[in-house]
């Protein structure tokens, strides 16, 4: 009997442990116990393993007849832009100095450079489920536009540079880019200011001064490059100024429109009087071709100053309206002028013009006899004038290219450092 209550103890606690296992289960499965994780849960551990890392540059060594024409090459020199780059891409100019290249070149049976490619912001991807990616805002027309993601780019060869930032990458890229807008607006400036200054015999000294006062301010932006690129409050302020630049020369645009206009209505001149609007209209086409180059610059300088913020379309708006009514101008006093030459038996090309009037009659018996003696010659100035003046549409074409948008791919050699644009 003893046996028998013994195995009844054993068997009632083992059906106590059965049963309080079997409750513990059910409850788990209708309650998740705080060891098992909520979807919730899981989604912030994936987003702490998305923590950002070090953006990753490549410095690349590449064999030098990579690049076919050192011309297309741009040294930067200015010393902030150098630095930097030196901070982005350390090392990138001692890899590229000649002591170097010359012992690389020996392993690569040729000379050598060094790359490094900064991506173009407007090729990242807002994807989150990039593993290892760089998390980055990137903006557009109407400010911040989203989160994109910078994969580390692995080097394959030469050594892989880690950057401190993602925005330093973009910082850098812009600025050399912006940079070598820059420069070419400010050369093409300068050429529009000497060939304004070239313009002689012009009556009208305020229209000359307005427009003299114009390209100065607009070159004067052009000139601090580095400076504006690097001041954000400077950089907007500049953008304003160029609005109300803009307005100005579309001001003296259209009253070299008007002024052009009003010289190809003018019929039934004589040579002399001809002759004498010729020179006059000639002040003003000049006037107008400058101008328009100019609002050209405007436009550039303003896209170059957003950084690629606002698209170069909406930067370039108004260039076809003004440049379709230039065209129309000189398609009239091109009209006019054939017209005229016409009437007075002018010939260009053979800078003479048919004998008229009391002239014509003298030379009349000569003139049977050689065809030379019915013609008198004409300034060579004044023939150069009209062909000018008649040869229709000599405007500029727009640029549409975006190098905002493209890698800026930084190349290193005999320790300097240049900007190689893709168009070129």
């Amino acid at each position: 009997m003893e046996y028998i209550g013994v195995g009844i103890c054993v068997m009632a606690m083992v059906a106590i442990c059965i049963f309080v296992i079997q409750r513990k289960k059910n409850n788990q499965e209708a309650n998740p116990s705080e060891d098992v994780k909520t979807g919730a849960e899981e989604h912030a551990i994936t987003v702490s393993n998305d923590a950002p890392e070090e953006l990753v540059i490549e410095m690349e060594m590449l064999p030098a007849e990579v690049i076919k024409d050192e011309s297309a090459l741009v040294e930067i020199t200015d010393s902030k832009v150098l630095a930097h780059v030196n901070n982005l891409v350390p090392g990138l100019a001692q890899a590229g100095n000649a002591a170097n290249n010359a012992a690389q070149a020996i392993q690569a049976n040729g000379e050598v450079l060094y790359r490094a490619i900064l991506p173009a912001g407007a090729k990242l991807s807002n994807s989150r489920t990039l593993e290892g990616a760089v998390k980055e805002m990137y903006h557009g027309a109407n400010g911040i536009k989203g989160h994109a993601d910078w994969l580390p780019v692995e080097a394959h060869k030469g050594s892989a540079v880690a950057a401190n930032t993602a925005a330093a990458a973009m910082g850098v890229a812009s600025m050399v880019v912006g940079q070598y807008y820059m420069t070419q607006i400010n050369a093409e400036l300068g050429a529009i200011s000497d060939g304004i200054s070239e313009i002689q015999n012009f009556q009208d000294n305020e229209y000359r001064s307005r427009v003299f006062s114009l390209v100065a301010h607009v070159k004067k932006i052009a000139d601090f490059q580095t400076e504006i690129l690097e001041n954000n409050e400077l950089r907007i302020s500049k953008i304003n100024q160029l609005d109300s630049l803009e307005e100005e020369c579309t001001q003296l645009l259209g009253q070299a429109n008007l002024t052009l206009a009003g010289f190809a209505k003018k019929t039934d001149l004589d040579y002399e009087a001809y002759e004498k609007v010729v020179g006059n209209a000639q002040s003003w086409f000049m006037y107008q071709k400058s101008l328009l180059d100019v609002l050209y610059k405007i436009s550039d300088l303003r896209y170059t100053l957003h950084l690629g913020a606002v698209s170069r379309e909406q930067c370039i708006a108004i260039l076809p309206i003004y440049t379709k009514q230039v065209q129309d101008t000189q398609s009239r006093l091109a009209a006019w002028h054939e017209g005229t030459t016409e009437r007075l038996k002018i010939d260009t090309d053979e800078v003479r013009r048919k004998r008229a009037g009391f002239d014509g009659v003298i030379h009349f018996l000569p003139g049977l006899f050689d065809e030379d003696f019915n013609y008198r010659s004409i300034e060579k100035s004044t023939a150069n004038m009209i062909r000018t003046q008649a040869s229709g549409d000599n405007t500029l074409s727009i640029d549409k290219s975006e190098l905002y948008l493209e890698d800026v791919q930084l190349i290193a050699k005999d320790g300097k450092i240049y900007y190689l644009p893709k168009n070129r």
